[in-house]
């Protein structure tokens, strides 16, 4: 099998060729003054063998660089047809991870339900424990016939806060882990293009191809969420958060 390399390579002595029909053209021509209509032709002629020595170039490149273009297009067209073979290699793994998944955030969902609820009911319960203690040292106060203290016990239990301690978290998964994508759609460009003109947001213009005068306008919301995600608010934009499980090592 011919290597692609070796049919693309020009050898030093094209190369060589090719430079030395163009180095001595600079100096010739900072030699030419245009004087009179005699002068004028010369240059011409000068600027004609320019172009000539134009074409001896590209007819030492040219041919390599076709070849280059059509080993890169036929490389190309191998690597789109293994992206696509893999693609679709991966595509029961990517179905399984995906059943999976949902699998973990529906229990991981419902198991900090549970946990909140047992926080709280713990919590009302202390409420209450902490409330009855706090009567019954107010009721000794008073039998011991001081109301002042008595009232203090009942206004310190009114401020003080109820602390239970947060059941422990759960076991974190081994080689993989729990992300959040944020992603956004524009409701309404108007809206948008009115806070870039703001500063509320970085975005860039471009000019389009072609004489329509039109020109492009990138505005970076996507870099913006990233940065801040539910704090993240430009009118024209709504914006919902996605959970998913990515794995941490190879």
């Amino acid at each position: 099998m011919t290597d692609p390399a070796r049919t693309i390579d020009i050898t030093p002595a094209e190369k060589s060729e090719a430079q030395s029909i163009a180095l001595i053209l600079p100096g010739d021509a900072r030699a030419i003054k245009v004087l009179d209509y005699g002068t004028r032709e010369a240059a011409n002629a000068f600027f004609l063998k320019c172009r000539e020595a134009r074409k001896r170039i590209a007819a030492v490149f040219d041919p390599h660089i076709d070849r280059a273009k059509e080993a890169k297009k036929k490389a190309d067209e191998v690597r789109a047809g293994l992206v696509a073979e893999k693609d679709a290699a991966e595509s029961p793994i990517r179905e399984a991870e995906a059943i999976v998944n949902r699998e973990i955030l529906r229990f991981d969902t419902e198991d900090k339900k549970r946990r909140d609820e047992e926080l709280r009911i713990a919590t009302e319960k202390q409420r209450k424990e902490n409330e009855e203690a706090a009567l019954r040292a107010a009721a000794e106060a008073e039998k011991a016939g001081d109301h002042e203290e008595a009232d203090a016990i009942l206004q310190e239990a009114e401020k003080t806060p109820t602390f239970v301690p947060a059941p422990p978290p759960p076991p974190k998964l081994t080689g993989s882990t729990e992300v959040v994508t944020w992603n956004y759609q524009v409701l309404d460009p108007k809206l948008l293009l009115v806070a870039a003109s703001q500063g509320k947001v970085a975005f860039s213009i471009k000019d389009a191809a072609g004489t329509t005068g039109a020109v492009h306008v990138s505005i970076e919301v996507g870099k913006l969420l990233t940065a801040q995600k539910e704090f993240f608010s430009l009118p024209g934009i709504k914006i919902w958060s996605e959970k998913s499980r990515r794995g941490t090592g190879r």
